[in-house]
């Protein structure tokens, strides 16, 4: 049995919801414009009062849509942009975005991490980027 894909875990929309309040466009195998994320602006539920925001992925093998929810209209836009980058890397594809492999989409800890587990991981991230930082010593 294929392990659920990242998509099959997101709640698709069937409609736009707002108006797009933010787009980036990638490109795919040095193409231009050829894949493309829009954001939309949250909504608030008036039975729930939770917030729900949209994103479209196009220029994949077929247009998908998402509804994303959160207790605010942040975290539904936090949510969305990281289920976004999260799609975009299991695609797996080449894309870039200006020329960079880098996405711009900044990977999070999951909210249901003990307090110690995500304080070791902050550890370990901030002592790969000081690593990181320093200039390369020569032997």
């Amino acid at each position: 049995m294929a392990s659920e894909s990242f998509a099959d875990r997101l709640e698709r929309s069937s409609k736009a919801s707002g108006p797009i309040i933010a787009e980036r466009v990638f490109e795919l195998d040095g193409r231009p414009r050829a894949v493309r994320v829009r954001r939309r602006k949250p909504r608030r539920d008036p039975k729930t009062r939770d917030y729900w925001c949209t994103f479209e992925l196009s220029g994949l093998e077929e247009a998908m849509r998402f509804k994303v929810w959160g207790i605010d209209s942040l975290q539904a836009l936090q949510l969305a942009m990281r289920a976004a980058g999260e799609l975009l890397r299991e695609k797996g594809l080449a894309l870039t975005w200006c020329g960079d492999e880098d996405l711009g989409f900044p990977r999070t800890l999951p909210s249901f991490l003990s307090a110690a587990a995500s304080s070791r991981l902050e550890r370990m991230i901030d002592r790969e980027l000081e690593k990181e930082a320093q200039p390369s010593r020569r032997k």
